[in-house]
This record gives structure tokens, C-alpha cells and sequence, in this order.
């Protein structure tokens, strides 16, 4: 917690961490949110500090419902949450930039770069081989080889990896690189409207020989950004300057972008980066123990592998948490303490029966069972499925495996890009966020009585 917070923030942020504890394992506070503070709170978003990088990201992807409910039990709800990294053990500069960013307008491409990911530590395999080599090819010949290149996959899986190794080989060949996350570039357009110098913004991304915008997805929130990040798309493109994007999902399944964005997409390359398989998965962790000195037997790798499947991040995390505890234990990384560490660490289930999952979502929606199980795309079917799955994720100790069993045998990826759909129909889609709080009431109060 830091100096510049009120007394009522103190206390804001004091019954925020009250009711995260409630909700976790002493061990989980402990590791994860003990070392978390309070940098601002307003109308709108909610700042929080956080030690680390790694600390962030585990949170985002494993405890953000938690968060998102402790805010909501704290009467803190419909602000977004913002964690600030620091790396370096100094608070006070990450407060200043947040108190002053509204009147800022501008982009420092460095300060999103994280220079270990470059080409060397990209491990390629069959679920990526394609987008590595139109990354490689990008960076050997900007705005000839492949343009614009449109990259997208689930999170974790190394889109923002391959963005980032393409500048730092660019910047070492003297191009004039800008990578930024998209949210980034709305944000600046939203404060170039308060300042009027649009000059300087056009200049800013209309002015290099690459332009690389990670999640691409977010310009669906705003028309008048499309409309600007358009004509931004057209003026690069008409100098033969390097467009790079990355998105969650393909241009058509971005919701409410125009037609005329989505052609543009595709002038260019398309390419997709799946989860790795197992054999991936091994390569992977054997690699990243490697990185990490830590010394792990063939057999922990393919447990892990056959067990942390939903991405490369969450591989990284578990690894990291593995290493950490045998150090803190003076313990050798064997079988059995990494069945130990994932079961430490895995997220609190209410353990609700997945046959309770399906006649909830099936009854709520008025579609028969058999459909679920159907090969059947249509969206009145699909969905339902996919929010089924979902809840299963959430609610269920189910590895993904099984529960694409009970979805008419379907296969772990479609189970996780299921789950990534949900999740992200929930963050930008009102509706879906109400009927996601609604079946989940649902299924803990039938678990409860």
C-alpha cells in the first residue's frame, strides 16, 4: 500500500484483501496476493500493484473471478483492473505515470518489450511452425514477404513472443520499429481528442516502417477508432510499410468490425497458433527446466505435459511454482512433489457434478442434450455447448479431455477454445456476463441445498 492513498482507500483496500481470503487457501493468499497493493482507485478503474510479471499474469489467467467478485462484495464493481508491474522494487515512478497518463499522449514502444522474447527462445513446433516462419520471414524483409501478417490463438500461446522478437531483430537491422497493445493505441486516441494534435498522433504511427498492435480484438469497443486505425492501416500499407497484428480469434470473428477492416486482413497472411500437443508440451517444459536449472526426469515432463495443457503461459507459471517450492523445501523435483505443487496451486471447485452442468445450460436454453452432443454448428446449439464447457472448466475437477467426452467426444483443444470464447464473450458482452452470473448462482445454490 503506498503513501498516496486516502484513509478511505486504506480501507477499500484492506476489506478487498478481507474478502480475497475468504476465497482461497491461506497458501494461495500467501503466495499470490500478500504482496499485492493498492496504487489507485477511481470512477472507473481500480490500479494494483503487483511484485512481478509472473504474479500478474498467474493472477489474470487463475484468480480473476476472485478479484472480480471481492471488488463487487467490497462495493468497488464496473471498474476495470489494472495491474502495475514493478520489476525493479520502486512503486513511486509506476504512481506518477498512472496519476499523469491522462494528460499524456505518448506511445514509448521500449516499455512493453520484454527482450527475452526473441527468436532464439521461441521453441517451434507443429502448432506454430507456420506463424514462426512468416514472423522470421517479416523480420528478414519487412512489407515485402508477408503483409499485413495476422497471427491469433488462444492467450498464452506465444502471439506477443513473436511480436516482440520481430522488432527486437528489426531494431538491430535500424528499421523504425512501434509495437504497442492495442488498448494502448485506443487509449491515446481517446486523449489525442481531449488534446486536439492529431498531427503528432498520425505522425507517431503513420511515420515508421513497422507497425506491430497486439490484441487487435479490443478495436471492437470503438467505432471511431476502427474508422482512425483504418485510414492509419491504408496509409501504411499504400507506402509498403510492415503491418504486424495479433488477435484471439480470426479477423471475421471479431465482434462488430467492419467488412471493408476484415478484407484488409486479409490481403496479406492469416495464420493460427494452436496449443501445443504433447509431444510440443515436453519440448517446451524440457527446455524451459533448462532455463530455470532446474533438473527434472523425463517422467515429471510428461506428467506436466499431460497435465498443464491449456498453454505455454501456464506451463511457464507452473514451472516457476515448482521451482520455487522445491527450493523453499530443500526438496529434489520428483513425481510426487509436483502432484503436490498443482494441487496446491490449482484453482478452489465448487466440484459440481457435470451432469448438473448440463441440465442447468440445456434447460436454461431450451435445447435437448442429444443437440449438445450433435456434430451441429449452429449458433442456438454451439453456444449453449460452449458455455457448458466453460462451467465445466470453472466448476469441475475434469480434465479437458473428459469433459469433451461428455460433449460428444470432443477433444481438448475444442474444450479450451471453448473456454477462451466464453471468456472472452464475457469481458466485452453485457448479456453474456449476466447469463454466465445467473447459471452460475444456479448451480452453487442446487450445490449448496
Amino acid at each position: 500500500m503506498n503513501q498516496y492513498l486516502s484513509t478511505s482507500e486504506k480501507k477499500t483496500w484492506k476489506l478487498i484483501q478481507a474478502k480475497i481470503k475468504e476465497k482461497v487457501t491461506p497458501q494461495q493468499f500467501t503466495t499470490w496476493f500478500s504482496s499485492l497493493g493498492l496504487v489507485k482507485l477511481d470512477a472507473n478503474e481500480i490500479y494494483i500493484h503487483t511484485p512481478n510479471s509472473f504474479c500478474r499474469e498467474w493472477i489474470e489467467n487463475n484468480y480473476m473471478d476472485v478479484v472480480t467478485l471481492s471488488l463487487e462484495e467490497a462495493s468497488i464493481s464496473n471498474r476495470k483492473v489494472k495491474f502495475i508491474v514493478d520489476d525493479n522494487g520502486s512503486l513511486e515512478p509506476e504512481i506518477n505515470d498512472v496519476q499523469n497518463r491522462s494528460s499524456s499522449s505518448s506511445v514509448d514502444s521500449t516499455s512493453y518489450i520484454n527482450k527475452n522474447y526473441n527468436f532464439n527462445n521461441f521453441l517451434v513446433g507443429p502448432c506454430n511452425r507456420l506463424a514462426h516462419a512468416a514472423a522470421l520471414a517479416v523480420s528478414e524483409s519487412p512489407g515485402t514477404a508477408y503483409n499485413p501478417l495476422f497471427i491469433h490463438g488462444s492467450v498464452g500461446l506465444g502471439k506477443t513472443h513473436l511480436l516482440h522478437a520481430i522488432l527486437l531483430r528489426l531494431q538491430e537491422s535500424g528499421h523504425k520499429v512501434l509495437y504497442l497493445p492495442c488498448e494502448s493505441f485506443v487509449n491515446h486516441y481517446i486523449s489525442t481528442i481531449k488534446t486536439g494534435d492529431w498531427d503528432s498522433f498520425r505522425n507517431k504511427y503513420r511515420q515508421i516502417d513497422v507497425l506491430l498492435i497486439d490484441d487487435v480484438h479490443f478495436l471492437a469497443n470503438s467505432q471511431s477508432t476502427r474508422e482512425e486505425f483504418f485510414h492509419t492501416f491504408n496509409a501504411l500499407y499504400t507506402r509498403q510499410k510492415q503491418i504486424v497484428l495479433s488477435s484471439d480469434c480470426p479477423p471475421e470473428e471479431i465482434p462488430t468490425i467492419e467488412e471493408r477492416l476484415i478484407s484488409r486482413f486479409r490481403w496479406g497472411l492469416i495464420t493460427r497458433i494452436d496449443p501445443p500437443g504433447f509431444e510440443t508440451s515436453v519440448a517446451i517444459i524440457q527446455k524451459k527446466t533448462a532455463l530455470l536449472n532446474m533438473e527434472i526426469s523425463y517422467e515429471v515432463a510428461c506428467y506436466l505435459a499431460d497435465n498443464v495443457v491449456s498453454s505455454i503461459r501456464e506451463i511457464e507459471g507452473t514451472l516457476t511454482n515448482i521451482h520455487r517450492y522445491a527450493m523453499m523445501n530443500e526438496s529434489k523435483i520428483d513425481l510426487s512433489l509436483v502432484k503436490q505443487v498443482i494441487r496446491g496451486f490449482s484453482k478452489q471447485k465448487h466440484n459440481i457434478g457435470i451432469e448438473k452442468i448440463l441440465n442447468t445450460v440445456t434447460k436454461h436454453y431450451g435445447v435437448p442434450l442429444s443437440q449438445l452432443h450433435s456434430k451441429r454448428k449452429l449458433k442456438s446449439i454451439t453456444l449453449p455447448r460452449q458455455i457448458a464447457m466453460h462451467l465445466a472448466r470453472k466448476f469441475t475437477n475434469l480434465s479437458l479431455g473428459e469433459i469433451g467426452g461428455y460433449m460428444g467426444g470432443r477433444d481438448h483443444t475444442t474444450v479450451m477454445h471453448a473456454d477462451d470464447k466464453i471468456k472472452k464473450l464475457k469481458s466485452i458482452d453485457r448479456n453474456m456476463s449476466s447469463t454466465l452470473r445467473k447459471l452460475e448462482s444456479t448451480l452453487i445454490k442446487q450445490q449448496e441445498h
